[in-house]
């Protein structure tokens, strides 16, 4: 691997082994300046749905209303799992504890019904003390294809509706802003469920040897028995969550947790995180399973363990250096999700 401060994103086809990141400004020192500049209108958009919510409450600068929240969720990693696909912790037959928590992505709190992305948040406990943190979300590509758009969309967002378009005309131009506008519409879409949601990591990891990877969770029914059909009272507000209580009630609920190599930068960029990674280039690889038990998780005890992972940060950079977060995307998430947690914890 060679990290390169002047090479073009999308070079020729290259061997899996020969990847490459590229830092805005020409260093990494001058990248992290720009990103706590990003981090510093991060925090404003935080701070300004706080106002447009009505609440005095601080929330996340996304994915701020918590669906499902348990503590005792557990991966599996496949028993013939190929040794050139072991990193870390990770290796043929590791079980690891997982705290679980699904979201919709919206920066305030709105009925379950909206349509919005849907988020997925695991924090592995490490054996050897430690955590490790997966974050994905219900759409394979990000609308944004760096952290300066990412910010500068939101900031866009988070302003009058009516300026929103001209302003997004202006700033990214006529052809990105239509790429960016079907995307969000795509992407945006009221939840069956979210047991029946896959949901991927969108930007690239590092996987030990293996390299550069992309991760995701697909559904897959329990192991106790058919998935249960669940048909919980109609309820806009908090559909999604009366929903997985209700699998949950009966039966496990679990994902299947799948990776992506890295082939070339044409085909699987790391710094466009705009870009899919198609199956027909790199498919998915099976590694291991997520369960979630199943336990009431709408009494007392459920709603407290809920609301106790609503406190915890989650962060792709909670990783060991084995699996570095790789691109612009991930690396403005070190600084810029450090400051929407100290502004969220603070209030």
């Amino acid at each position: 691997m060679t990290d390169s401060h002047d090479s073009p994103p999308n070079a020729p086809d290259a061997t899996p082994g020969d990847w490459r990141e590229i830092y805005h400004g020409g260093s990494p020192e001058a990248e992290e300046a720009h990103f706590r500049d990003l981090a510093d209108i991060i925090v404003s958009v935080q701070r300004t749905n706080k106002r447009k919510s009505g609440t005095q409450v601080s929330r996340r600068t996304f994915h701020a209303k918590i669906v499902v929240g348990v503590d005792n969720a557990e991966i599996a990693f496949r028993t013939d799992l190929p040794a050139d696909l072991w990193a870390g912790d990770f290796t043929a037959g590791a079980r690891l504890p997982a705290v679980v928590r699904l979201s919709n992505a919206s920066g305030t709190v709105r009925p379950d019904s909206s349509p919005d992305l849907r988020g997925a948040a695991l924090k592995l406990t490490l054996p050897g003390g430690g955590e490790h943190d997966l974050l994905m979300t219900s759409y394979p590509v990000s609308h944004a294809r760096d952290a300066t758009q990412f910010v500068e969309i939101a900031r866009i967002g988070a302003g009058p509706k009516p300026l929103v378009l001209p302003r997004m005309l202006a700033r990214l131009g006529p052809s990105e802003t239509t790429r960016v506008l079907r995307n969000l519409r795509q992407a945006n879409r009221p939840s069956p469920g979210l047991a029946l949601e896959s949901y991927w990591s969108r930007g690239a990891v590092l996987w030990g040897d293996t390299g550069p990877v992309r991760f995701r969770l697909s559904p897959l029914g329990p192991l106790d028995g058919p998935a249960p059909a669940s048909n919980p009272p109609p309820d806009p507000v908090d559909g999604l969550q009366a929903d997985f209580a209700a699998r949950l009630s009966d039966a496990s609920v679990r994902f299947a947790l799948h990776i992506q190599k890295y082939v070339s930068e044409r085909l699987t960029p790391i710094e466009d995180g705009a870009v899919e990674w198609k199956e027909s280039d790199s498919p998915w690889l099976a590694v291991a399973t997520l369960t979630i038990p199943a336990q009431n998780t709408l009494d007392a005890k459920g709603r407290a363990t809920r609301d106790h992972v609503d406190t915890l940060a989650f962060n792709p950079w909670h990783a060991p250096a084995k699996f570095r977060p790789l691109g612009n995307l991930n690396r403005a998430r070190r600084t810029v999700y450090a400051a929407s947690a100290r502004e969220w914890h603070a209030r």
